[in-house]
This record gives C-alpha cells, structure tokens and sequence, in this order.
C-alpha cells in the first residue's frame, strides 16, 4: 500500500521565499490560479492507497467557498474521505485536515490536540482492509512544548497492538526530543532518517515524515519533486509487520 502526506498549504503555492509576500494576498482572498494548484496536487496523489493533507481549507472564502478536500479526492479519485476543521477565521478561512483513501474509513476521531494556542489537530480512522489498522493525519505546533503534550496526547489514542500510521506536518525532525520519547513509547517504526521537506524550494528541515507502529513496515520512504507548497510531500511504502 503506497502512503502519502502533503502539508499543501491551502493551495497559496509559496515556491520561494518572496512569495511569502508578493503571494500573502492569497492567505485571504481566492485567486484563480489555487484551481491549478489543487489540480497538481490531485494528480501528484493519484497513484496513492492512504493520503495525509494538512493545511487544507475546508471551504472559506480564501478557497471560493468550496472545500478543498473533497476537490482534491473528486480530482485523484479516492473514493473515500474524512475531513476535519481546527480553527476558523470569520469571513477568511476554514483550516483543518483531510484523510483520502482507496478503502473504506471507518471509526472517525475529530480530535483537537493541547497547546497554548487552539487549532491544531489529530485526525484518526480506521482502514478496512484485510488487516485493520489505524491511520492519524497530523500537524503539530511549532514550540517543543506543545509538541510534546501533542505526542503525548496522541500516543494515548493509538491502538496498543502496533496496528498503525500517523502520517503529518510536525513541525520539527525525528531527532527532536519530543519525536524522540514519542518514537520510544510507541515502539513507533520509519524506513530511515527523513531527507528535508521544508522549504520546498531549498529543502534544509525535516518537518514531514509517516511512521508506523511496530506491528508494520515501512520501505521506499522518498521526498516528491512536485513543489505546490512550501512543503514537499512524503511517501512510503506500507508492508504488514
């Protein structure tokens, strides 16, 4: 089963460090060219089992009243997909995560994740395979902090048989420390170190990354080329344990 995840950073496209400020006009207002950008990404995740979307806009007015979701899915053909809303910006945009999936998705948790600052969020199904396991799309806060609470958190709602994914934007390399005692207490697996995936343009920071728990195996973990965020995407390879 081929995994992916792809913070897409609500189709804004920042593809150097100067569209942070020619492009901020699209943090606001929708522009024609997140039409094509959704497009790309939709393509670029075809050929994936189980996606992980962060930073998708779930249909503010920045995204033309329309979720992007479920224009990605329409687009790549992933049949099944559940959605979820961490923060809303009144008149401006609808921020949360998105789970796309060629199997059904079962047993849905919409879980809001702690920290100084509301709106971060875990969102966790189950894949009704032959073999079950549980898939967490994730995008932790920036501060150490609140990235432990958040892994501390969500290791508590991971099944304890080792039968699981999280896949996500956290924010920090596998090195950090609350990565770290989160990787020990789960017994959590990855194929190898991470290769930088932020900024897309000059990748230097492993922010990105899919792990498993260690009734599973991960192989072929590889950065992609597509740069349609300031994050690059990730994928692997799922095997069974």
């Amino acid at each position: 089963m081929k995994l992916l995840t792809w913070n897409i950073q609500a189709a804004i496209a920042t593809t150097n460090f100067s569209d942070y400020l020619t492009r901020a006009h699209r943090q606001v207002i929708h522009t024609a060219s997140k039409a094509s950008t959704l497009e790309a990404v939709a393509e670029t995740i075809r050929a994936a089992d189980l996606v992980c979307l962060q930073e998708v806009d779930l249909g503010g007015r920045r995204a033309g009243y329309r979720c992007q979701a479920k224009a990605i899915a329409e687009l790549s053909g992933h049949d099944h997909l559940v959605i979820q809303e961490n923060r809303v910006i009144r008149g401006v945009s609808r921020h949360g995560n998105a789970i796309l999936s060629r199997y059904p998705l079962s047993n849905v948790k919409d879980l809001k994740l702690p920290g100084r600052v509301p709106g971060r969020g875990c969102l966790i199904a189950t894949v009704d395979v032959e073999t079950r396991f549980d898939v967490a799309c994730v995008h932790l806060s920036l501060g150490k902090k609140d990235q432990a609470l958040q892994l501390e958190f969500l290791a508590r709602h991971l099944p304890r048989n080792g039968q699981w994914v999280v896949m996500g934007d956290f924010n920090c390399g596998l090195i950090a420390s609350p990565v770290e005692d989160f990787l020990e207490r789960t017994e959590a697996q990855f194929d190898h170190q991470p290769a930088p995936t932020y900024p897309s343009w000059r990748p230097k920071r492993a922010y990105d990354h899919i792990l498993a728990g260690r009734a599973m195996a991960l192989s072929h973990y590889r950065p992609g080329a597509e740069i349609c965020s300031d994050h690059l995407n990730v994928s692997a390879d799922l095997l069974s344990g």
